[in-house]
């Protein structure tokens, strides 16, 4: 498979402070690659690094072959990268048939069929579509910013911590629409979670950071939890 997002020996963080270590993470096309790790450890500035959002030092990034270290993060998302945060990720003051516009203000006359796929893969939204997008409950903000992204019709797909804070029953139904949207709209996915077991079950390789830097990458079905456990003595890895 083709590389198609590259960071190569990449050192980035904020301001004075270093986060990722000359780290090397490649997404290949027709994959779903997990970023896994304890709290602390980098794998949220992985994507922010990825989007433009932090302050690389050394190393370079690139997308589909092109070098794209120096590019602002407006003209990566205008080249395909979709970034879904974990938090803040929904203009709660506007309904959810608002936010939806906001995500396809670029494509206004593909609005009506694109809106249709993404109330096909996420029907819990299309019925509150009049709701306040601040009335949802945790899991169906989640999936509202989801689908607030795919409306930019994304190359690549950049989750971060689409579990968390979640009920056990939402955590499955988030976890099969991302399945789906892999599947059905072929999008490649950098997944940052701290949910071991369930990253486990959709990705097809695994990169683990412990403190910045790349600890283990092989294949999901490879991993073995309880090596997981010996790389993060602090507990910050959930397997269950």
């Amino acid at each position: 498979m083709t590389e198609i997002l590259s960071l190569n020996n990449v050192t980035a963080g904020y301001g004075l402070i270093t986060v990722l270590n000359d780290l090397s993470i490649s997404l290949r096309s027709g994959e779903i690659l997990a970023v896994l790790g304890a709290n602390g450890c980098g794998k949220s500035t992985v994507l922010k690094t990825a989007m433009g959002l932090t302050r690389v030092t050394e190393g370079a990034l690139t997308l589909e072959g092109q070098q794209i270290t120096q590019m602002p993060a407006h003209e990566r998302a205008a080249r395909g990268l979709g970034y879904v945060p974990q938090n803040r990720n929904v203009f709660s003051d506007m309904t959810v048939m608002d936010n939806l516009r906001m995500g396809a203000f670029l494509r206004p006359k593909q609005f009506a069929r694109e809106l249709e796929e993404v109330f096909n893969l996420f029907p819990r939204i299309k019925e509150r579509r009049n709701e306040k997008a601040g009335n949802l409950s945790g899991g169906e903000r989640r999936m509202l910013s989801i689908g607030l992204t795919l409306l930019l019709k994304p190359k690549i797909l950049l989750l971060d911590e689409p579990s968390s804070d979640l009920s056990p029953a939402m955590v499955d139904r988030v976890f099969q629409s991302i399945c789906e949207i892999h599947e059905t709209l072929s999008i490649p996915i950098l997944l940052v979670e701290q949910n071991v077991n369930k990253a486990l079950e959709i990705s097809k390789r695994v990169c683990v950071l412990v403190r910045g830097r790349q600890a283990l990458d092989a294949a999901a079905s490879d991993i073995d939890t309880k090596h997981l456990h010996a790389l993060f003595m602090d507990g910050g890895v959930r397997t269950s």
